[in-house]
């Protein structure tokens, strides 16, 4: 029993904060478990085009398409919103991604035109993160920062897990459901409302996914944000011009955050090789249902990021930011080697059909949510000075998580169109990952021979003794 009280205590334990940071933290992971239930919702929707809607393998990269062109368009923002207030730059573009989240319940018809509006959701949720790590910055204390992005994502995994798994089950039920039904002809009402409801499942769980987005933004726009608004801007001049060659001067004036952007491609590029094809591997190579496509695509690594990411986040507070990248890398990169051999060991053992991806799964989740919150959250504020560059300095991440997607996801298409099997491209993938996982720990040691910073807090620490 001690053992059980310690470990619910560690999980529920949350990070050391006071004021407006306490208030931040609360509201910040109310929107993030109802952001999240809405996402494990959406990320059945590849799975519905394929069983339901018979989408080809080459619709399935549109929604990282998409959301790329919105990392693109993150390059801008990021230096357009530098000296604005950031709460519309989240509240405007999360509306219209529920928007398009409930209109995915009218293109049923059209795998095409369903994955599609997918894809626009995805595009308008991105360009969201560069303004969400600069209020996160502005209102958590540094000394904190990692471990309360860690406690938020960690639950947040928990809440996608559930909603996942349960939108899966009832996809699933629904197809036997309606089989059923449909062979029964009811005439009571009660059997033609549960017909109609078994057979517009996918649509009836859209607008479900809908409605949780939006009233995650709700509680996220309650968050007071600690900016001062005497240096705010509020025209809505474009800029355009000055917002490109601010990024550009701002890469090219930091060698270290150059060396940073290079591992994060390597690293992205690798990983969306094989990334939209995982689920038409796991549905058409090793034959998953609903049930163990959802389980092993997105519910196990969740599940086990729940239990792991708060004290990843804690830890990443006080480790060198490149050590962390790399043995994120290295364990990210093993489960896609541990998928591709899965055909080939099954043949020999069949359990191993399981064993392997379920093995491959369990590594993954113990790092998606450091590998989260390192580039979506935290990573450039060991680079970026505190102010109004955090927001430029994210915005030059998701362009380039934009350029990744693009040319990674057009990439894999081509590949898979010239008959390339999934498992070379996990296998291709996967290596490429731990390269870069090398690059990283070559990175840490160059830098500490220089005395450079080796944490996000000394780093920091440098601009506030400048400053007294």
């Amino acid at each position: 029993m001690p053992v059980v009280r310690s470990v619910a205590a560690s999980l529920l334990r949350g990070p050391d904060l006071a004021g407006n940071a306490r208030r931040t933290f609360r509201f910040h992971l109310a929107y993030a478990v109802l952001d999240a239930a809405a996402g494990g919702i959406l990320l059945n929707a590849p799975l519905v085009a394929l069983k339901a809607f018979q989408a080809a393998n080459w619709h399935l990269p549109l929604r990282e398409l998409y959301s790329g062109v919105g990392m693109i368009a993150s390059l801008y923002l990021g230096s357009w919103m530098a000296r604005r207030p950031k709460m519309p730059f989240v509240i405007i573009p999360g509306v219209i991604a529920g928007i398009s989240a409930a209109l995915m319940a009218t293109a049923t018809g059209s795998a095409f035109w369903f994955l599609t509006l997918l894809g626009i959701g995805a595009m308008f949720e991105i360009v969201i993160r560069p303004p969400v790590a600069a209020i996160l910055r502005l209102n958590y204390p540094v000394r904190h920062r990692g471990h309360a992005t860690g406690e938020v994502r960690k639950w947040s995994s928990l809440s996608f897990v559930a909603s996942n798994l349960l939108s899966a089950l009832v996809l699933q039920l629904a197809v036997k459901s309606h089989s059923a039904v449909a062979a029964a002809q009811p005439h009571a009402f009660g059997g033609h409302l549960w017909a109609w409801s078994s057979q517009h499942a996918p649509q009836i769980l859209m607008v479900l996914a809908a409605i949780l987005g939006l009233s995650g933004l709700v509680c996220f726009r309650q968050i007071r944000v600690d900016e001062d608004p005497r240096e705010h801007r509020y025209d809505l001049k474009p800029e355009i011009a000055r917002s490109f060659r601010d990024a550009v001067g701002l890469v090219m004036r930091d060698g270290r955050y150059r060396r940073y952007l290079l591992g994060c491609f390597a690293d992205g590029f690798c990983q969306m090789l094989y990334f939209p094809l995982i689920l038409a591997f796991l549905s058409r190579d090793l034959r998953f249902g609903y049930v163990g496509c959802s389980a092993l695509m997105h519910a196990i690594p969740a599940l086990v990021a729940f239990a792991v990411t708060g004290a990843l986040g804690n830890l990443f507070d006080r480790s060198n930011p490149w050590v962390s990248w790399a043995w994120v890398r290295f364990v990210w990169g093993l489960d896609a080697l541990l998928l591709a051999a899965t055909p080939f060991y099954a043949i020999l053992f069949p359990p191993a059909v399981v064993i392997l991806p379920v093995l491959g799964r369990v590594l993954r989740g113990g790092v998606q949510g450091g590998w989260w919150i390192m580039w979506w959250q935290i990573g450039v504020t060991h680079f970026a000075p505190p102010g109004e560059d955090t927001s430029r300095y994210m915005g030059i991440m998701v362009f380039l998580n934009g350029t990744i997607r693009l040319g990674a996801s057009a990439a894999g298409m081509v590949l898979v169109a010239m008959a390339v099997p999934p498992g070379t491209l996990l296998i291709v993938g996967g290596l490429g990952v731990m390269a870069a996982g090398v690059y990283s720990l070559w990175q840490a040691a160059r830098e500490r021979r220089q005395r450079l910073p080796e944490t996000m807090t000394e780093f920091e620490t440098q601009f506030t003794k400048a400053a007294q």
